[in-house]
């Protein structure tokens, strides 16, 4: 009997490990849509028209061709690369008849930073 309950309590801390170890939603990627339409809830507190949150949505689908493969860029490649497509981005938001102000804001909430990932982490080269 000692031997089944130890069994089954071995069984259960396992299953709790493994289902810990997963992150949210299996870990899988949001589809282009889920993404668009996460983006969208994201902006509506900023009162945008809806011509402008297609704008912001466009501007910040696309990938900026300068950008390169980030694995062959030092960590001050990355950070200078970044820069530059952050106030590429933030120009054509203005441009598209956002407020600089509400642009920053915007800029804010379609960052696309994944959880756990914060600045100065990470390797590259050196």
């Amino acid at each position: 009997m000692k031997k089944l309950f130890v069994l089954l309590v071995v069984a259960t801390a396992c299953s709790f490990t493994a289902l810990h170890a997963q992150p949210p939603g299996g870990g899988q990627r949001m589809s282009p849509e889920e993404r668009i339409a996460q983006w969208k809830e994201r902006l509506k507190p900023l009162g945008l028209t809806q011509v402008q949150t297609d704008s912001a949505i466009a501007i910040y689908s696309e990938r900026p061709a300068n950008m390169g493969n980030f694995m062959e860029m030092t960590q001050e490649e990355r950070q200078a690369a970044m820069k530059a497509v952050g106030e590429a981005r933030m120009k054509r938001l203005i441009k598209a008849g956002i407020p600089e102000e509400t642009a920053k804001k915007v800029a804010e909430a379609l960052q696309m930073r994944r959880p756990g990932s914060g600045g100065g982490q990470g390797g590259g080269k050196k």
